[in-house]
């Protein structure tokens, strides 16, 4: 079957802008899409074969074409720019629908999708925020940009407001120098206190998401307190439900959340975390223009639960880490997972945020992480298309926090944000060392390449990688210390230690 999906490259374009993109994917796949024949039927003399779909993309309204063109079948992330500047901005989006069909005369061969355009009015107070559905980042914009989009890795904690914020600007002021750019205050609500932290957190340009976990579910509180943060400068997304699936909430109560807000505030994303590995996936995940996930694997008892006191197994018993064997690897075995969900439901995907394990304090984990399995952590969840870390909870400052911060220091900036946002990862694999994982990251001429070793002990053989891409030179290594060496399209490690971890750029 041929399937054909359309989305716009960015979730929201506005007036200040005069082009937009989208993007046309014609795969050819077992479960979804329609009937694709490659082959002439008896009667008919064409003998070129189907391999181009010809298609318009028209504003169902007014049926006025915006994109006319061709893409070859059995192809992805084609895009195609389109002028903004014959619609009129608006707070409700347009509907686009493609019509596709092949270049030559096969019959009863015709594909139809659709999808939404966001065209809005430029605001002119607080943030505007918008997700790349190409790579998978964001993009923000607010006064201190002058209005102009820029890209951003969010990077931080949850933490309680009442806690180790305490309503206080010195807190929030540590926490950001410590190297986070992003926050999600667990605060109450109503809490007049609430509008000096969102000054504070504003006036160190810390963007943060609004957390309604004790509330979504009431509607007509989530409507009371969109204007509490829809408006501010360093606003970043709203979040909704925490752990849905596990609480087992109402199957639709995410979405219902998610429709209110698109309504009351189409200039910023939705979000939500689930902890499952896999239980109505698809219904909490509606709820989302982003997915987050939290598994905690590190100091867990994969059998047993030390909180319930019973045995734990594929469908009974909580040890703090749905259906994870208690390795760090259990981070991108859920990644993966979400990733092959939305292909399995004919979706197009939804960027992934990994919410990593801190300090807990919890009786479920034995220990906390140590800061290398913290760093392999961090590492992996990027080489697995995680496009942001937020991780649970920031309580005080420890080395264990301080290490986190030493990473975000590190991924939120040039050059290390411009390939983890501007393209997507690559796996590569190594001969004989099954526990190292690594990709790599493309932009222009550059590659950079992420590995994290999930073995605990290092090895003093050469390490080597063979690449699709000819590489001239080592441009530099960002992050970590390995000794690394290049030959032709081999990239080669001297060694390596224990839970190892590297960002290393190359010049093609």
């Amino acid at each position: 079957m041929l399937h054909v999906q359309l989305t716009t490259r960015h979730s929201i374009y506005v007036s200040s802008e005069s082009t937009g993109e989208l993007i046309v994917d014609a795969g050819l796949s077992y479960i979804h899409g329609a009937t694709y024949t490659n082959k002439t039927p008896a009667g008919y003399n064409e003998t070129s074969p189907f391999d181009t779909l010809q298609f318009d993309v028209r504003l169902e309204e007014t049926n006025e074409p915006l994109v006319t063109a061709n893409v070859a079948i059995n192809t992805t992330a084609n895009l195609f720019q389109f002028d903004l500047r014959t619609l009129e901005p608006r707070l409700t989006p347009y509907n686009l629908v493609l019509y596709g069909a092949p270049v030559t005369s096969y019959p009863n061969q015709s594909y139809t999708t659709t999808t939404e355009l966001y065209y809005l009015p430029e605001k002119i107070k607080g943030s505007t925020v918008k997700i790349d559905n190409l790579d998978g980042g964001m993009l923000v914009a607010n006064t201190a940009s002058n209005r102009t989009f820029e890209p951003f890795l969010p990077f931080g904690f949850y933490t309680s407001c009442d806690g180790y914020l305490n309503y206080s600007l010195a807190n929030v002021t540590t926490y950001r120098d410590l190297g986070f750019n992003a926050i999600n205050p667990v605060c109450a609500y109503p809490d007049g206190g609430l509008t000096d932290l969102f000054h504070w957190v504003n006036s160190v340009g810390l963007w943060y998401q609004y957390d309604m976990r004790n509330y979504y579910l009431n509607l007509s509180s989530v409507k009371q307190q969109i204007p509490l943060a829809k408006d501010e400068e360093y606003f970043l997304s709203w979040y909704t439900a925490d752990e849905p699936d596990g609480t087992e909430d109402a199957l639709n109560s995410t979405s219902l959340a998610y429709d209110l807000l698109k309504r009351e505030d189409p200039y910023h994303p939705t979000s939500l975390v689930l902890n499952c590995y896999n239980f109505h996936f698809e219904q909490y995940a509606s709820g989302a223009d982003y997915i987050m996930t939290d598994p905690y694997p590190v100091g867990i008892n994969a059998t047993w639960s030390r909180r319930w006191n019973t045995t734990v197994d594929e469908t009974y018993g909580d040890c703090g880490c749905d259906d994870c064997v208690g390795e760090l690897r259990d981070v991108s075995r859920r990644l993966d997972a979400f990733v092959d969900y939305q292909d399995w439901l004919g979706k197009s995907q939804k960027p992934l945020w990994s919410v990593l394990q801190g300090s807990i304090r919890e009786d479920y984990w034995a220990r906390d992480p140590t800061v290398d399995e913290t760093w392999a952590m961090q590492v992996l969840s990027f080489i697995h298309k995680a496009k942001a870390i937020m991780s649970w909870d920031f309580h005080e400052v420890t080395p264990l926090n301080r290490a986190h911060g030493a990473m975000a220091k590190v991924v939120t900036q040039s050059p290390v944000s411009d390939f983890l946002l501007g393209s997507q990862p690559t796996q590569i694999y190594s001969e004989n060392f099954d526990l190292l994982e690594a990709a790599y990251w493309r932009v222009g001429d550059r590659l950079m390449v992420g590995i994290a070793n999930m073995d605990f002990v290092g090895t003093t053989e050469p390490v080597r990688f063979e690449l699709t891409i000819n590489a001239s030179r080592i441009a530099g290594q960002p992050w970590g210390s390995v000794e690394w060496e290049l030959t032709n399209k081999s990239l080669i490690a001297r060694r390596l230690e224990g839970l190892a971890t590297s960002f290393v750029i190359l010049n093609q």
